[in-house]
């Protein structure tokens, strides 16, 4: 009971902390100080007041010194210059933009962006320097109304200025004015030329960015001459050929300046895939038996490449061109001989690693900036050599495993199909950026689709390895919850992959530029009620909120039954009734910090309080009163899960008690639903509210004329026979009644479940039956006289008749 008391406690101080997490607190508004006009100081306190103006004077000194000291800056700027120099140079030779890949565009975008960015550091700093430019200046204004001020108020007293200490204060602040004013100039100047550096890389940006809003607009128009036409072969000159050279010469170039500047890097990089590939071949051995990890642990090498090529390429800013290939190139290989091993068969595997081969392929002619009419030509000669290979793998598969098996993997060899086919009629018939567009993001939906697959192998892996663990294993909790609590931390997992992959591929499809642009879009999304403006941010938080308020009540739940209620013995009754006190507090926490997160304040909390009390009043009485029957019913608990009741002439068992009903089961597994009102309002039998055992009567029936003494005799005997029939009190027969037909008995006996009444009372009426046999005591069957008092005359002469020894 103390367990009880202290489980109860916590749960009124968690609703009554609710409210307050959920209300949006009302800004306290400060109460305004009166600020008090400092006194004007006295002659004698000129000596300490000078004393702090000199050390104001020289700090502020020094400061300027250190604000205008632009070496650094000037630096960073000179670096950020030569590069955007060098970076236009290159855009320049690759000609107009308008007929660049989006690769390309969104490549060289991303460099200008950072080169942007770093000019907007350098213009944070000097604005930094412009604010503790006007922090000087305001602190020297009040300096110097303050010594005028006190220099009049000592001469209205006909006091003796001392004027050459005055003269000399009045040098030094506008000494210290004309450094100040000398500061912000150059601090000025320089903000303007980082400036219209910045309008150089803002236009850049414009451009590219245009150029690739042009790209997304025209995907779905024709924007190039058919293969059926004179003008697309007239572009095929030597001219062109030429531009192909210059591209793959340029593509090319090792940039060693850039890899100077990140060989540290790149000596990390080395050092962790040694060290990567290293653990999992000292450890692998530990894992074996964890089959999610099987395609991991089988490949030490390409696990350690694809980990370190996934984490720290993004670490890489704006890299060159045949750098990222690089990387590329070995994060596909990795995953190419992982996915290897999920494959069902060689030719999968083999399909696989051709497509692998495709889009290295296909992506180095978009690197070099292959002229389009010899990429359209490739897509083209790509689609008619692939499209019979898929075709004729789809047959080979079909008849080698059957119309069952392999499914997926024939629909995979159809999409493909599908995309090679309206790929190459989109080139064919001019429709370039759509085919180029089709092509691209089918096979970036691959990859991703195969990498989140292999992101939820690793995942579960992990997960079955931890609740392994034999550490953990030995806990309680993890004894009952083990594959409940798995589910659940795979289910969230699931969640995350999916959303991070949907939200990777809405740029791929083009729905947005960046996965930035896509989080902003979401982010600002909204929708007005009111006074009152919904975003999506807002309704996903909202979301997160119940759904980890419902898990977090979960596991409250079980931690309490296999932590707590475990040690202390307690009644299973007491037990379901706190988990669902604990599981109401926790949903009422999460609808709470739903209305906080979607911006409702307790005043529009308690208008819907108010429209549900009507709603209350008008129709739903009767769900509010089962509700707070469910509340009674866990309060006071008259009914149990796991109590034995007979409710409306149907005995069963409860088996759970839920906010408006309490489910019964029957002895034939049927389920009633019985609203909570009606068993507090309503007569229902209880057989097991206090404890299971019960008396079970038995009544039996004897012809007249048999031995009564033998009778209870065999009675008293067929009462002990069961092995569950108690022995305390012992059975009782007893002679009840003279009947119409029979003498009949009653056996009473005691049985310590209530649930073995019917098997009980079987086995005691064949016993019963048995004995009867054999001591020959008859158990009669109804027999009744029949009296007639007035027949008519025909009926009995028809008797008489028919019977004439009845007329003598």
């Amino acid at each position: 009971m103390v367990l009880i008391r202290q489980l109860l406690l916590i749960f009124l101080i968690l609703i009554s902390a609710t409210p307050v997490l959920a209300i949006n607190a009302t800004p306290v508004v400060p109460v305004e100080k009166e600020v008090s006009t400092p006194s004007i100081p006295s002659l004698s306190d000129l000596g300490p007041r000078q004393l702090q103006l000199v050390d104001f004077i020289e700090n502020s000194t020094r400061q300027l010194s250190q604000m205008t000291e632009f070496k650094i800056v000037q630096d960073k700027h000179q670096k950020l210059v030569g590069q955007l120099k060098e970076l236009q140079q290159q855009v320049a030779t690759l000609g107009d933009p308008t007929g660049w890949y989006v690769d390309r565009l969104s490549q060289v975008n991303i460099q200008f962006r950072q080169m942007r960015k770093g000019f907007e550091d350098l213009q944070k700093d000097l604005t930094a320097r412009q604010q503790g430019l006007e922090g000087i200046q305001n602190r020297l204004q009040e300096e110097d109304t303050f010594w005028q001020n006190w220099a009049k108020s000592l001469k209205k007293k006909g006091v003796t200025v001392p004027d050459k200490t005055v003269r000399q204060i009045k040098k030094d602040l506008s000494r210290l004015q004309a450094t100040l004013k000398k500061a912000a100039t150059s601090i000025l100047g320089l903000q303007e030329k980082i400036g219209s550096d910045q309008q150089v890389i803002v236009g850049e940006i414009e451009r590219f960015e245009s150029a690739l809003i042009q790209i997304r607009k025209e995907t779905f128009r024709k924007n190039s001459f058919s293969f059926f036409t004179s003008e697309f072969y007239a572009q095929l000159t030597l001219q062109l050929w030429q531009q192909a050279q210059a591209g793959l010469i340029a593509t090319l170039t090792i940039d060693l300046n850039y890899l100077k500047n990140f060989d540290w890097l790149l000596s990390v990089m080395v050092l962790t895939l040694f060290l990567c590939a290293a653990v999992i071949l000292h450890y692998r051995g530990h894992f074996q038996t964890n089959e999610d990890w099987q395609f991991v642990l089988a490949h030490p090498w390409a696990t350690a490449c694809f980990a370190v090529v996934v984490g720290f390429t993004p670490l890489f800013a704006a890299p060159p061109e045949l750098f990222r290939f690089s990387l590329m190139t070995c994060g596909v290989i990795a995953v190419t001989i992982l996915a290897v091993s999920l494959m069902e068969n060689r030719r999968q595997a083999r399909i696989l690693m051709l497509a692998a081969l495709l889009l290295l392929t296909t992506t180095a002619f978009r690197l070099i900036a292959l002229p389009q009419p010899y990429y359209r030509l490739y897509i083209a000669l790509l689609a008619l050599s692939m499209i019979p290979v898929l075709i004729w793998q789809g047959n080979v598969s079909l008849q080698t495993r059957g119309i069952k098996a392999g499914r997926f993997y024939r629909l995979v060899l159809r999409i493909a199909t599908i995309v090679l086919l309206v790929s190459l009629v989109g080139q064919i018939s001019g429709y370039m950026n759509f085919s180029f567009w089709l092509l691209q993001s089918t096979f970036e939906t691959g990859m991703v689709m195969l990498f989140a697959h292999m992101a939820m192998r690793l995942g579960n892996g992990g997960i079955i390895f931890f609740l392994s663990n034999e550490k953990w294993a030995q806990k309680n909790f993890f004894k009952k919850f083990a594959n409940e609590f798995s589910l659940r931390l795979e289910k969230i997992l699931r969640v995350i992959v999916v959303v991070y992959s949907l939200f990777y591929l809405l740029p791929v499809w083009r729905i947005f530029a960046t996965m930035g642009d896509a989080w902003n879009f979401f982010e600002k999304f909204a929708v007005q009620l009111g006074a009152q403006s919904i975003t999506l941010r807002m309704v996903l938080l909202a979301l997160i909120s119940f759904y980890l308020a419902m898990q977090i009540s979960w596991l409250l739940q079980a931690m309490s039954e296999t932590q707590v209620f475990y040690r202390k013995s307690v009644d299973r009754g007491v037990r379901d009734a706190i988990k669902k006190l604990i599981h109401y507090a926790m949903v009422l926490i999460g609808f709470l910090f739903v209305l906080s997160s979607l911006g409702m304040s307790l005043q529009n909390f308690v208008v819907v309080l108010g429209a549900l009390g009507v709603g209350i009043g008008f129709g739903l009485q009767d769900i509010v009163n089962n509700f707070l029957s469910g509340l009674i019913l866990l309060f006071e608990r008259p009914v149990k899960i796991g109590d034995a009741i007979l409710i409306d002439g149907e005995y069963g068992t409860v088996v759970k008690i839920g906010l408006r009903s309490t489910v019964v089961e029957t002895l034939d597994q049927a389920e009633l639903i019985v609203p909570n009102a009606q068993i507090i309002s309503q007569k229902v039998t209880n057989w097991t509210l206090s404890n299971r055992r019960v008396r079970l009567v038995v009544p039996v029936g004897v012809a007249y004329g048999s031995d009564i003494e033998k009778v209870m005799s065999i009675l008293a005997e067929a009462g002990e026979t069961p092995p569950d029939v108690l022995d305390e009190p012992p059975p009782s027969p007893i002679f009840i009644a003279f009947g119409d037909s029979s003498l009949d008995f009653e056996l009473r006996i005691w049985i310590p479940n209530v649930d073995a009444r019917p098997r009980v009372k079987s086995e005691l009426l064949r016993g019963i039956d048995q004995q009867f046999r054999k001591a020959e005591v008859e158990i009669p069957f109804p027999q009744h006289d029949l009296h007639l008092r007035s027949v008519d005359g025909k009926v009995m002469k028809q008797v008489l008749k028919d019977n004439p020894a009845e007329a003598d």
